[in-house]
């Protein structure tokens, strides 16, 4: 038979917490924290990672434990992402599904050489195996991507080389974009890529802008997307406006390139290049 004192004590303390503010009650640790808000760049000696699990793409309700330096991080779940600096340099990183023996830590330590001043974008790949390399997406497609998600809070980091964040607050500074085509800027002469009367003019009306807009240069990055263009093609482009803006006294230690392979959104025939200016 049962207790009847036990059974008045519990009554009573069943009315006990009812009758408290449901704040004043145990509650389990959150699984999530703040959405998504744009990373500023770090300084020089620090780089910074952003880890997303794009919700849409999880084929496996498990978690994605990820791992820094051999350490455990955090597990990502569908909708999830962790952001968090290191000192630049070598480091070993990888975020695997469906991993309840932690073997990501010894048997997945994929080396990676990160540049100061970058921050990079991971994304979780559902399939990925042990022995491969962090799934790197370029910014604009990890943005997009990442921008519906909220921050991962619930796990504890063990990852010992992760530092706190100290941002670049004049690289912060609000870009100005330049887009133009490549019809619209070069021209082939005898095989040779170059940027045509009309690409020059253009050009020179940018420089014009950016001094009016930027006293004081940061950096200038020339994206040049593609869907067929090889990577000589893109050089002698990229090389070709490097010339010109050095021409026009923008530093050449400020200019950077990239490429960019788009799908299907990105015209063939005529592909798009943008120029961002800090």
């Amino acid at each position: 038979m049962f207790n009847n004192s036990l059974i008045s004590s519990g009554v009573l303390l069943a009315g006990l917490l009812s009758a408290l503010p449901s704040s004043a009650m145990l509650q389990a640790p959150n699984t999530f924290g703040d959405k998504y808000q744009a990373v500023p760049p770090v300084v020089r000696e620090l780089t910074q990672i952003v880890y997303y699990r794009a919700k849409g793409s999880a084929i496996h309700p498990a978690p994605a434990n990820v791992y820094v330096d051999g350490r455990y991080h955090t597990s990502l779940l569908p909708g999830g992402f962790t952001s968090f600096c290191l000192k630049a340099g070598s480091h070993t990183l990888g975020a695997f599904v469906n991993d309840p023996q932690y073997l990501g830590k010894t048997q997945g330590r994929y080396m990676a050489d990160l540049m100061g001043g970058t921050t990079y974008y991971l994304r979780v790949d559902e399939q990925q195996q042990l022995q491969q390399p962090p799934s790197a997406v370029h910014r604009q497609q990890g943005e997009s991507e990442v921008k519906q998600s909220r921050r991962q809070i619930h796990a504890r980091s063990r990852a010992t080389d992760i530092v706190p964040c100290v941002y670049d607050r004049a690289a912060a500074q609000s870009a100005s974009h330049y887009l133009f085509t490549s019809n619209e800027l070069f021209k082939q002469t005898g095989g040779i890529m170059m940027l045509s009367d009309q690409g020059m003019e253009a050009l020179n009306e940018m420089v014009v802008t950016v001094r009016q807009q930027h006293p004081l240069l940061h950096s200038v990055i020339l994206r040049l997307e593609t869907r067929t263009d090889g990577e000589g093609v893109l050089r002698s482009k990229a090389k070709a406006i490097r010339n010109a803006l050095t021409l026009a006294a923008i530093p050449d230690a400020l200019i950077r390139a990239e490429f960019v392979h788009c799908g299907s959104d990105c015209p063939g025939d005529n592909p798009r290049v943008q120029i961002l200016v800090r």
